[in-house]
C-alpha cells in the first residue's frame, strides 16, 4: 500500500534496552525495542449508534492495532480498544442490526464491536485456510460478508448461523485475492473484485452462482479490481464504482441497465466516494491531494476540482455544502465544496509501533530499519543509544550502501531513492531523492555497489500475477537507471554481490504474488557490467527455490544461502567448491513464496554469521562447522555495526547481539 510522501520533524528519542538475555549464550542479547512508529489509518467509517449519535471509527495499524472511536459532538477519542490478534484492518463495516465488524489483516480474523461500548469481541477465523481479510459488505437481516486471501473466497457471517463459505471455494479459480466487495440490496447480489489478475464477478450469496462482468479489455490483465462501493440513486440508477489502480482508472457499472458507463480516468478512493445531497454529482478523492466533483449522468462530463482531501478514507455530509473528511494523513477536514476552503479539526490519533521489514548498517554508523507495511524509516545510534525517525518513504524492501549514501528500493512499483547521510533528511528538498522506477516491477530486494564502475545494481520481483524480475544498473555520475529484462526469464532477482569483475545474482522461482512459478530451481548467474551481458548461469543447490543471501567470503570465494544450504562459489573458475546443509527446510515451507530469507555477515573474527528461517548461526570458514546459536526468538535480517555487534529484527523490535 502506498503512502503520501511527506517530511516531518525528525524525532530523537533516548531509549533504554528492553531486555538483556545472556543465559546459555556465547554472547549478550539485547532488545532495543520498537524503532518505527506511525499514525497509519486503515478501515474507517462514519456511523450512527443505536441512539442516533454520530461517530467516526477508524483502525490505526500497529502491534497491536487499535480500534478508535471519536464522538463527533466534540471530536474526542472515546473508544480505544486493542485489536485481538490483529495488527490492523483493511476494512470495517456496519451491519443492518447495528454491529461494527472489523476485518483483520494478518491472521485473517473477524471481530465485532457495539458502537460506543468499551468492548471488542474476537469471532475467530471465518475460514481456516485464509490468512488475510480485505473487505466487508453489509447484507440484510444482520449478515456481513467478507473477502479473503489466499483462497479468493467470500464468507458470510451471521450471529445465529456463524460462518459460511458462500462460494464453496475460490470465487475465481486460479486466483488468490478477493480484494474488493460490495452488496446490492435491491438485487441481493454481491460484487467481488479479484486479483492478482483483474476480474469483477457478480455472485449470488444464496446459491453461489457467479458471473464475470468486467469488460473484455480489462478482464484477466495483471493487477487488481481493488476497492468498490455502490452509490445509490444516481438519476434513478445505482452505480457500482470499482477501482483498477494498476490501470489508473475506475470503472462504473450501472446496476439497473447492467452496462458499464464511461470510465473515470483516475484511480479513485471509492470507499469514501459520496453522492451530493442536492444533485446527481458524486464527490471523491483521487491523486495525492485533490477532491473532485463529477456528474456521471452527463456523458463526457469532466471532473471538477473542488477542494483538498489528501486520500479520503471516509466522508460524511455536515450540510449541503460541507463535507467532513478523514484522510490517510490522520487528519479530519471540514471541506466547503463551494469555496474550496478546508478547516482542519484536531483529533488524537496515537502513533503505534509497526513491524520491521529491513535492517542495514548505514555509512553514518547507525543501524537503519524500515517499516512494514506502512513504510517510514528509523536509525538506531549504537553509541548514543538513540533512535531517529525518518518518515515519508514507502515500504523499503532493499537498502544498499554507497559511500555516504543510502539507496532505498521501495514497494510498490519498484521505486528507488537515494539519501545523502551528510545532509538533513528532507523530502521537500530532495534528500532523499527519487532516482528511478522500473516498469512492471514491484519489489527491489537485491542491491550491490560496484564502486570501480561508479554503478549500483538492483534486482527486483515483478508485479502481482507476473513472472520475471529485472536487473537494473544505476550510473551514479549520469544519474541514469537502466533496467535489463529477461536476464533470468521467469525468475526474480533477489540477491546480488560483486566479485572478480562480475555482478553475481541469485534468483527465486517465485514472482509476484498470484503467479505460478515456471522455473523449477533457483540459479546463480553472472553479469558483465562493461559488456552488459549475462556471462553464465548455474544451479548451485539442486531443487532449491531461492538464493536469498550472497556475500564475499573470508577465503576469496562467494558464499551464498539457498533453502537452508550454504554453498561456496569460486568466481574465477565459476564452480561450486563445496556446500553445507545448515538446517532442513520442510517441504511445506518450500511451497510458499520466498524472496527474502538468508543474510550472511563476515565478522572481524573471521567467522561467518547468518540468519535464515528465523535461525541464527555461525560457520567456521576452515572446518565449515555450523554452530546454531539458540536465541529463544526468531531472528530475521542481519547486519553488523563498526564494533562487530550484530542486529536483527523480530516483529516490531530491533535486537542487538554482541559476542563476549
Amino acid at each position: 500500500m502506498k503512502m503520501m510522501l511527506r517530511s516531518r520533524f525528525i524525532l530523537l528519542l533516548l531509549i533504554m534496552p528492553f531486555l538483556s538475555v545472556s543465559q546459555n549464550l556465547p554472547g549478550k542479547l539485547v532488545n532495543l525495542g520498537p524503532q518505527v512508529k506511525e499514525k497509519h489509518l486503515e478501515g474507517s467509517l462514519f456511523l450512527k449508534d443505536e441512539k442516533g449519535k454520530d461517530w467516526l471509527y477508524t483502525v490505526v495499524r500497529g502491534s497491536p492495532g487499535y480500534l478508535l472511536g471519536y464522538d463527533l459532538v466534540n471530536y474526542e477519542l472515546k473508544v480505544k480498544l486493542p485489536l485481538i490478534k490483529m495488527d490492523g484492518a483493511w476494512d470495517i463495516g456496519m451491519s443492518s442490526d447495528g454491529w461494527l465488524y472489523i476485518a483483520g489483516s494478518a491472521g485473517g480474523r473477524l471481530a465485532r464491536h457495539w458502537p460506543g461500548s468499551q468492548q471488542i469481541e474476537d469471532l475467530g477465523k471465518p475460514l481456516i485456510s485464509e490468512t488475510y481479510l480485505f473487505a466487508l459488505a453489509s447484507g440484510k437481516n444482520g449478515e456481513i460478508f467478507g473477502a479473503t486471501y489466499p483462497g479468493c473466497r467470500i464468507f458470510r457471517y451471521h450471529p445465529k448461523d456463524g460462518f459460511k463459505d458462500i462460494g464453496a471455494g475460490a470465487i475465481k479459480a486460479g486466483e488468490q485475492y478477493v480484494h474488493g466487495l460490495a452488496y446490492h440490496e435491491k438485487t441481493d447480489k454481491l460484487y467481488a473484485g479479484i486479483g492478482s489478475r483483474s476480474y469483477l464477478v457478480e455472485v449470488n450469496p444464496r446459491t453461489g452462482e457467479r458471473k464475470e462482468i468486467l469488460p473484455d479489455q480489462y478482464r484477466g490483465g495483471s493487477g487488481f479490481v481493488y476497492d468498490m462501493k455502490i452509490i445509490n440513486d444516481v438519476d434513478g440508477a445505482d452505480l457500482l464504482l470499482a477501482n483498477l489502480p494498476d490501470l489508473g482508472k475506475t470503472v462504473v457499472y450501472n446496476l439497473k441497465t447492467e452496462t458499464f458507463e464511461e470510465d473515470i480516468q483516475r484511480s479513485v478512493m471509492v470507499k469514501s466516494a459520496i453522492k451530493s445531497l442536492t444533485d446527481e454529482k458524486i464527490y471523491y478523492s483521487a491523486g495525492w491531494t485533490d477532491l473532485y466533483a463529477l456528474d456521471l449522468t452527463k456523458p463526457q462530463s469532466k471532473p471538477q476540482k473542488v477542494g483538498v482531501a489528501k486520500k479520503a478514507l471516509a466522508t460524511k455530509w455536515l450540510n449541503h455544502s460541507e463535507l467532513l473528511i478523514l484522510n490517510a494523513e490522520a487528519e479530519l477536514l471540514r471541506c466547503n465544496i463551494k469555496t474550496g476552503e478546508s478547516k482542519s479539526i484536531p483529533i488524537d490519533v496515537p502513533a503505534q509501533p509497526i513491524g520491521l521489514i529491513a535492517v542495514a548498517a548505514g555509512p553514518d554508523g547507525q543501524i537503519w530499519t524500515g517499516g512494514y507495511l506502512t513504510g517510514n524509516n528509523a536509525a538506531y545510534n549504537p553509541e548514543s543509544k538513540t533512535i531517529t525517525s525518518y518518515p515519508g518513504l514507502h515500504q523499503p524492501e532493499g537498502i544498499t550502501i554507497q559511500d555516504e549514501n543510502i539507496y532505498f528500493g521501495t514497494y510498490t512499483r519498484a521505486e528507488f531513492y537515494v539519501y545523502n547521510t551528510t545532509l538533513p533528511w528532507s523530502l521537500e528538498k530532495g534528500n532523499p531523492k527519487k532516482i528511478g522506477q522500473i516498469k512492471g516491477q514491484d519489489r527491489p530486494f537485491g542491491g550491490v555497489n560496484v564502486a570501480e564502475h561508479r554503478q549500483l545494481y538492483f534486482g527486483t520481483v515483478p508485479g502481482y500475477g507476473l513472472l520475471g524480475g529485472a536487473l537494473a544498473a544505476y550510473d551514479i555520475k549520469e544519474g541514469k537507471m537502466t533496467p535489463y529484462f529477461n536476464v533470468m526469464p521467469n525468475s526474480s532477482i533477489v540477491s546480488l554481490v560483486y566479485a572478480n569483475g562480475s555482478v553475481l545474482g541469485g534468483t527465486s522461482v517465485w514472482g509476484g504474488l498470484g503467479a505460478v512459478p515456471i522455473a523449477k530451481e533457483a540459479s546463480l548467474f553472472g553479469w558483465d557490467p562493461v559488456r552488459k551481458i549475462k556471462t553464465f548461469e548455474l544451479v548451485p543447490v539442486p531443487e532449491a527455490k531461492a538464493i536469498t543471501g550472497l556475500i564475499n567470503g573470508p577465503d576469496g570465494m562467494v558464499w551464498g544461502m539457498a533453502d537452508g544450504v550454504c554453498f561456496i562459489f569460486d568466481p574465477v573458475s565459476k564452480t561450486v567448491r563445496t556446500s553445507k546443509k545448515v538446517f532442513e527446510v520442510p517441504e511445506e515451507v518450500k511451497k510458499k513464496p520466498v524472496w527474502r530469507d538468508a543474510f550472511l555477515v563476515l565478522h572481524p573474527s573471521g567467522n561467518v554469521y547468518g540468519t535464515a528461517g528465523g535461525k541464527f548461526f555461525k560457520i567456521d570458514p576452515s572446518s565449515k562447522e555450523v554452530t546454531m546459536i539458540p536465541l529463544g526468538i526468531a531472528a530475521h535480517s542481519l547486519c553488523m555495526d563498526q564494533q562487530g555487534r550484530f542486529y536483527f529484527r523480530n516483529g516490531i523490535n530491533l535486537w542487538q547481539y554482541e559476542i563476549l
